[in-house]
């Protein structure tokens, strides 16, 4: 997705550079890209029934780190900040339901059923802490889960993100203007099987510096979402979105890490996060957009550690 206007983009960035001796083959239809690009994606079944890609790095002896991905991206898009991350923490990059190697039923996508799947997925794999990392959509995620289940969150990291949608306060209110701004449109119009070589996915996933192959099998990561499910996690997400209702729920030591370019979530929106978490420390990455993991890992994991150290 494109990160030098409207959008900047919800997703991928410096890929090559950061996975050293990974060979990137052309990509093909296969369904899975993690074994091109030096990874194994596992499949658990949660206590729900649902099918949960992940990825883990790291020593399994080490404190536990969950992150979670932006809107359309998957575990996948975050191996260079996961990569680093891991030489200090166990790291889990989980696929959110209906994105990457996970279930993608009709319903439900909004930020609590995001949540508890996470809940689910530590409970499955015996953890009882862990620290909470959350990017664009799954930084919206992150601080539900530490609003619900605060006794399972060490530290809360909030990446890129806002607090959502304000909840009309009467019928009369005016509609807040779409989600993803221009993009909008775009996405309601898509059709199975969404082809992803279009000029929408060219243009969704058009990320200046990055190889055209790691694109290419983004886009295709990206294309295994049916086309009502792009729709269903906008819809079903907006519809319980706004966190204001319940970020005061929220008592984990937490990180606020903006991107001075970013057009998505711009200095109102990281106003507003700093207001409603005053005990959040706060840190904007001048040089860097909407996908601050992905424009610049280093600098992203760098702020991380500081963080949790």
């Amino acid at each position: 997705m494109r990160m030098s206007k409207k959008l900047s983009s919800l997703l991928l960035g410096a890929w090559l550079a950061a996975l050293p001796g990974v060979s990137v083959a052309a990509p093909t239809d296969a369904p899975d890209a993690a074994s091109a690009l030096g990874v194994e994606r596992k499949i658990v079944t949660l206590a729900n029934g649902l099918r949960m890609g992940y990825v883990e790095l790291g020593d399994p002896a080490k404190p536990a780190l969950v992150f979670l991905h932006g809107f359309t991206n998957s575990s996948l898009g975050y191996l260079p900040l996961g990569r680093l991350l891991a030489q200090h923490y166990r790291v889990f990059l989980l696929d959110q339901r209906g994105h990457g190697a996970s279930d993608k039923p009709e319903c439900c996508y909004t930020r609590l059923d995001m949540a508890y799947d996470v809940k689910l997925f530590l409970d499955l794999m015996g953890i009882r802490r862990a620290h909470i990392a959350g990017h664009s959509m799954g930084g919206m995620v992150a601080p539900s889960f530490a609003a619900f289940w605060p006794e399972r969150v060490d530290r809360l990291m909030i990446i890129g993100s806002s607090l959502g949608r304000r909840s009309l306060p009467s019928p009369d209110s005016p509609r807040p203007p779409p989600v993803l701004k221009g993009w909008d449109a775009e996405v309601r119009k898509l059709q199975d099987p969404i082809d992803p070589d279009s000029a929408f996915m060219r243009d969704w996933w058009n990320v200046p510096g990055v190889d055209e192959r790691t694109q290419a099998y983004m886009r295709r990561e990206s294309a295994r979402i049916p086309a009502a499910i792009w729709r269903a996690i906008l819809d079903q997400g907006e519809s319980a979105g706004d966190l204001r209702l319940t970020v005061h729920r929220v008592k984990a030591p937490t990180l606020l890490l903006f991107g001075g370019k970013d057009v998505l979530f711009g200095a109102e929106d990281n106003r507003e996060l700093a207001a409603w978490l005053p005990h959040a420390q706060a840190v904007t990455l001048p040089a860097l957009g909407h996908s601050l993991p992905e424009e610049d890992p280093q600098a992203v994991a760098t702020a991380l550690l500081e963080f949790l150290r």
